[in-house]
């Protein structure tokens, strides 16, 4: 199957996307062959494989609110997992994988084939140098559109974090306080931002 190497460059002027295309159903139906695939617009995209800082930064933020839950059972978070968002602005399905996703116990999805589907409450994406436009433009402006009331953009190798919550509609950037980010999207739950940034250093 040809598609797209690099997600991130593959958007015309006009917005649309260049690649082989199908429906939500039919990616799921895809093959694993150890490749990481997303569907945008309709059409399948493939990511770069995460680096080993990549992976050591999305999963210290997973490991963080995967801590909270099991003292504050609100709901689940899961890492590189399908979510069938929805639909895309010109109405082809969107499937994407986030590095880190959150779902409240009342919202979680129930679904006959077992897939997330819908928004999530959080979303955090970790940006690689490949994906940083298809992050800070593409896949944020879905996710305000489909309503996620949290978006996360971590970027290790600029040293940037950006925490925009959802407010009428719009996302809004909110700030760490003293090393510390108080979400709204995960009840409870205050990130230590101080310990995300040391898996910023490659060990």
């Amino acid at each position: 199957m040809a598609v797209s190497p690099s997600p991130a460059l593959t958007d015309d002027a006009d917005g649309s996307w260049q690649g082989v295309r199908m429906t939500a159903e039919e990616f799921f139906r895809l093959p694993d062959d150890g490749r990481r695939y997303e569907l945008v617009e309709g059409v399948v995209l493939m990511s770069p494989i995460p680096t080993p800082r990549h992976q050591a930064v999305a999963r210290e933020i997973l490991f963080q609110i995967a801590a909270h839950l099991r003292e504050h059972p609100v709901g689940q978070v899961f890492g590189e997992t399908d979510v069938r968002i929805g639909k895309g602005v010109h109405g082809g399905d969107l499937v994407y994988r986030p590095d880190v996703v959150f779902f409240r116990t009342e919202r979680l999805p129930r679904t006959p084939d077992d897939r997330l589907a819908g928004p999530p409450d959080l979303v955090a994406e970790v940006v690689s140098p490949d994906s940083r436009r298809y992050d800070r433009e593409t896949k944020r402006q879905d996710y305000e559109r489909l309503g996620v009331r949290e978006y996360w953009l971590v970027d290790p190798l600029r040293d940037q974090l950006a925490f925009f919550r959802l407010e009428h509609g719009r996302f809004v950037e909110a700030a760490p306080v003293e090393g510390r980010f108080a979400s709204t999207a995960v009840p409870g739950f205050t990130l230590d931002v101080d310990r995300l940034r040391a898996a910023f250093r490659p060990w």
